[in-house]
């Protein structure tokens, strides 16, 4: 792991303390994220992002993503460094989801 790896895996668990063990999962995907989302995004390029990647989670979700760097707005800007840790989470939330809902099938 690089430094920018583990500085990356260290904000996670600031932010998310119950998924940064899962980052290892879509840390791959991460790296291939980061330059859409280039120095940073509003929160409006931030949700669209999402919905390109199918992931939809609910308005308060997307808040509880965004409490550590004092809520959630979509006019304001955000950088690379308070999203990298975002775009992390919410996609391991993508892939929670797409288990439970196998699982809910079979």
């Amino acid at each position: 792991m690089n430094k920018a790896g583990f500085e990356l895996f260290l904000a996670l668990k600031n932010v998310s303390p119950r998924y940064f063990a899962q980052y290892h999962k879509v840390k791959r995907q991460v790296t291939s994220l980061e330059p859409s989302v280039g120095e940073g995004v509003t929160g409006e390029q931030f949700v669209s992002l999402l919905k390109r990647l199918n992931i939809e989670p609910n308005q308060s979700t997307i808040s509880r993503w965004f409490k550590s760097c004092g809520g959630f707005k979509a006019k304001a800007f955000y950088n690379k460094t308070v999203l990298i840790p975002i775009i992390a989470i919410a996609l391991i939330y993508k892939a929670k989801n797409q288990n439970n809902q196998l699982a809910k099938v079979s």
